[in-house]
């Protein structure tokens, strides 16, 4: 039974209205707490550790170790993409203006690097896998650029989650 009545809405409704909000930006606050390390693992298990093992490994041709990394790369743009709509998410709801600029930047950076630098990557798997020897070119150094870049980014992301959690 509704203690009182303020245009229609009781106390009780107007109070769990409150609630609500402060549930999400607790579960945003967690994300940013949590979601830039794992990414940030996901991203140095692949590039720091996985590519580099996958070029060496005997079995594994040039070729094949190339065609592997389109589909890993592939594989990582849509987990990339899914991390990234959650810290967005986060950094709407949390509205902390070093962590929106920091999540916009990560955003700019994983859209650049999937949308011109893995597809030329991916080109240049291809060409090797027809027995084409493509020419030298600097979109592995603009590949490793990119990922230091989002790995920096990520490491920011996530000190703005911890300190933000102390100051709660």
């Amino acid at each position: 039974m509704p203690l009182e009545r303020n245009n229609g809405v009781t106390i009780a409704m107007a109070a769990q209205r409150s609630i609500l909000p402060a549930q999400f930006r607790s579960f945003a606050a967690a994300m940013v707490r949590v979601v830039p390390w794992l990414w940030l693992g996901i991203a140095v298990g692949i590039s720091l550790i996985e590519t580099p093992i996958r070029f060496r490994t005997p079995p594994i041709t040039r070729d094949g170790a190339a065609m592997l990394g389109v589909a890993i790369f592939h594989a990582l743009a849509y987990v990339e993409l899914c991390l990234l709509v959650l810290l967005m998410a986060a950094a709407i709801l949390l509205q902390g203006k070093a962590l929106m600029i920091a999540v916009g930047g990560l955003g700019l950076i994983v859209g650049a690097e999937h949308a011109i630098v893995v597809p030329l990557l991916a080109v240049r798997a291809k060409l090797l896998l027809e027995g084409i020897q493509p020419e030298p070119s600097s979109v592995h150094a603009w590949a490793t650029a990119f990922e230091a870049a989002k790995m920096l980014l990520l490491v920011l992301i996530g000190w703005i989650g911890q300190r933000g959690s102390k100051e709660q």
